[in-house]
């Protein structure tokens, strides 16, 4: 049903610009294609050169980097199994 609907649409925009072309002299075609590749052309340049000259700039933000913390880690026996004091395994005497 969708694909219908998809064919259907391609045909009728394919239908309504041939005959929109159809109207136009091959000199006006010409001139709309010299147009259109100026403008696009120009507008990737523009583009290009924009994004070239932000690389370097920082817009007034710079990366907040801090140093790495140390994880607290509960004082378990699973953590620190030879901690004295625990299990037997430290330096007390029972």
């Amino acid at each position: 049903m969708i694909g219908k609907f998809i064919v259907k649409a391609q045909d009728w925009a394919d239908g309504k610009l041939r005959r929109l072309a159809g109207r136009i002299s091959p000199d006006m075609r010409v001139a709309i294609i010299l147009v259109m590749l100026v403008a696009f052309g120009a507008l990737s340049v523009y583009m290009t050169v924009a994004s070239i000259y932000r690389i370097g700039r920082n817009d007034g933000k710079e990366l907040g980097i801090e140093h790495i913390r140390r994880l607290q880690l509960p004082n378990d026996s699973i953590v620190n199994p030879f901690e004295s004091g625990r299990h037997g395994t430290g330096g007390e005497v029972e």
